[in-house]
């Protein structure tokens, strides 16, 4: 800075506090509406975090004693990508970034597509033929309609089943979903349809259209349905307007459709679930997505503090996505799939006020040898994490050399083994694994010979 000239006042660029120069005196800090967070955008304050921590690290605890194992992928992905899995509708929802030369890049819209694309880039798959679990967590970003719990950049987290075609395996991965809403005390009811397979929903929205352009019928539609109706009539499936469900409630359900195959799957799958005493509804209506996913689909519905079922809002999707790699490479793999939303977990957990406790370190391994004892085996798989036990299972798999190998790689100290006999006996195997002993006891006292066990 120069010399002050003559007659020139200094200027001070000390603040003024008070006329009195209390030095005590706090000013409030004026908020400047130039910086606010972008729309559709949210902060994670410290206050979040007490919730936030303990959701995260229960879905990797799950994750761990699950059999997942963890991958994470860029969040950037290529746009070409995503343009030979996704219609134009969520083509258009994508934050798109052009690079030098021309190049089209996006911020990825969830973790599956990339997860796939890592897979089949890598190798992975073609290295294991029994099937492979993996899970993510990490921000996702779509140009949706930001409204009540729907953010433009959010949190999910996913787990995905490869090269599996069991039923009890779509039982499975919903079994564990609706645990670990369970554990973080969010009572939930899971909503589940079939879509069956590309022919079945071929056939389905034919008939669907066909039904819709009857007269009076398509005058009742909403303006966006009725453009919807020619360029892509699937979306009218999806539409929320009072008009347009009242209609849907009169047309021909998917289920109708299925194929003898897709229902018999189907009805395997609600069997197991049975059996697993999960929460769930059939709901014929639920319809997303035609083209992606196939047979399976689900979603998870939080259930008010009154008792009533809030169907606003989803905490999270899957299903079967068999068509995603036959559309990444032209070859066909089994995939099944869940994405769930934190954030909109986090705003439930709030609204408990109710944090989780942390998980043990003594590992217990549940193993299992025929579908009767599987069955068993989730209940009792089920009971021991209510009661806070470290414990850990495979039941992708059937065979017990197999699951003897789990066991050793998660380095269990207790083995627990069902098989026909102990079912029949109401007895289970019980295994130190550090001292070598193997006896079998009676399975009303499994938990008070655990306890004494693990200290």
């Amino acid at each position: 800075m120069g010399r002050r000239k003559k007659g020139e006042k200094k200027i001070s660029f000390v603040r003024k506090i008070s006329k009195n120069n209390n030095r005590n005196v706090k000013e409030k800090i004026p908020s400047n509406k130039n910086f606010q967070r972008l729309l559709g955008m949210k902060d994670i304050l410290p206050v979040d975090y007490k919730f936030l921590g303990p959701i995260v690290k229960k879905i990797e605890d799950f994750a761990h004693c699950y059999g997942f194992n963890k991958i994470e992928t860029p969040v950037i992905e290529g746009f070409p990508l995503y343009k030979k899995v996704l219609d134009k509708n969520k083509l258009n929802n994508l934050f798109l970034i052009e690079q030098k030369g021309g190049e089209k890049n996006c911020l990825r819209p969830d973790l599956v597509h990339g997860m796939a694309r890592a897979l089949v880039e890598h190798n992975i798959l073609n290295t294991q033929e029994r099937p492979s679990k993996f899970f993510s967590v990490g921000p996702v970003f779509r140009q949706e309609k930001v409204r009540g719990g729907v953010y433009r950049q959010f949190t999910q987290f996913n787990f995905s089943i490869f090269n599996d075609i069991k039923p009890s395996s779509d039982a499975f991965l919903i079994f564990l979903v609706y645990n670990i809403f369970k554990e973080l005390q969010i009572d939930v009811q899971i909503q589940i349809n079939s879509l069956g397979d590309s022919i079945c929903q071929k056939e389905f929205l034919s008939k669907f259209v066909k039904a819709f352009k009857e007269r009076g019928k398509k005058n009742k539609l909403c303006p966006e349905c009725k453009k919807n109706l020619s360029k892509n009539p699937a979306l009218l499936l999806e539409c929320q307007e009072e008009s347009c469900l009242d209609l849907r409630n009169e047309m021909p359900q998917i289920i109708n459709f299925l194929s003898e195959e897709s229902n018999s799957r189907f009805y395997k799958t609600l069997e197991f679930l049975d059996e697993m005493d999960v929460n769930y509804n059939f709901n014929p209506y639920l319809i997303k997505d035609l083209g992606s996913y196939n047979d399976l689909i689900f979603e998870v519905w939080p259930v008010d503090k009154s008792g009533e079922l809030n169907n606003k809002i989803s905490l999270g999707r899957g299903g079967r996505y068999d068509n995603l790699f036959n559309n990444l490479t032209g070859r066909d793999l089994p995939f099944l799939s869940f994405n769930g939303g934190i954030e909109r977990m986090l705003i439930k957990s709030r609204e408990n006020n109710q944090l989780v406790e942390e998980n043990r370190n003594d590992v217990i391994f549940l193993a299992q040898i025929d579908g009767q004892s599987k069955i068993k085996a989730m209940f009792l798989f089920k009971d021991l994490l209510k009661r806070g036990f470290n414990v850990f299972q495979a039941f992708h798999l059937d065979d017990l050399k197999g699951q003897m190998e789990e066991a050793k790689s998660y380095k269990a100290n207790i083995v627990l083994i069902l098989g026909k006999k102990e079912l029949a006996d109401e007895t289970i195997l019980f295994r130190d694994t550090d001292s070598g002993v193997q006896e079998i006891i009676a399975q009303k006292d499994l938990i008070s010979r655990l306890e004494k066990n693990i200290k």
